[in-house]
């Protein structure tokens, strides 16, 4: 996870310029391209594994049942106002706002530090 986070913690400071758009989803998908640089370079062994810890560390924190949805899903609807025991996936985020974004930006890495720590 080490990979990640000195990463993130570039990408904290200005999100669009690292991965065009202010979401969670974007962070997403550009850790994803990150973890199969590793992966393709032999700097990491296995993406796949680090990504699964902080995925179900995210759902037994906030309170999901299964950690299928990622991270970045899990936090922008607790962010919005979900609940996280009767979540209908389909079209959840349709409707968030740009100020919502940001807040669920600020909430990752608020979890991402409390990770880390542990």
């Amino acid at each position: 996870m080490k990979e990640f986070y000195n990463v993130l913690k570039k990408i904290e400071v200005r999100p669009a310029l690292w991965t065009g758009e202010i979401n969670l989803k974007s962070i997403s998908i550009f850790l994803n391209g990150y973890s199969l640089a590793l992966h393709e370079h032999d700097i990491l062994q296995s993406p796949v594994e680090l990504e699964i810890n902080f995925h179900d560390w995210i759902a037994n924190k906030l309170g999901f049942y299964e950690s299928t949805s990622g991270w970045n899903n899990m936090i922008l609807a607790i962010t919005i106002g979900l609940n996280p025991k009767n979540i209908k996936w389909e079209n959840y985020d349709s409707k968030v706002t740009n100020e919502q974004h940001e807040m669920s930006i600020k909430k990752f890495y608020e979890l991402l530090e409390e990770f880390m720590n542990e």
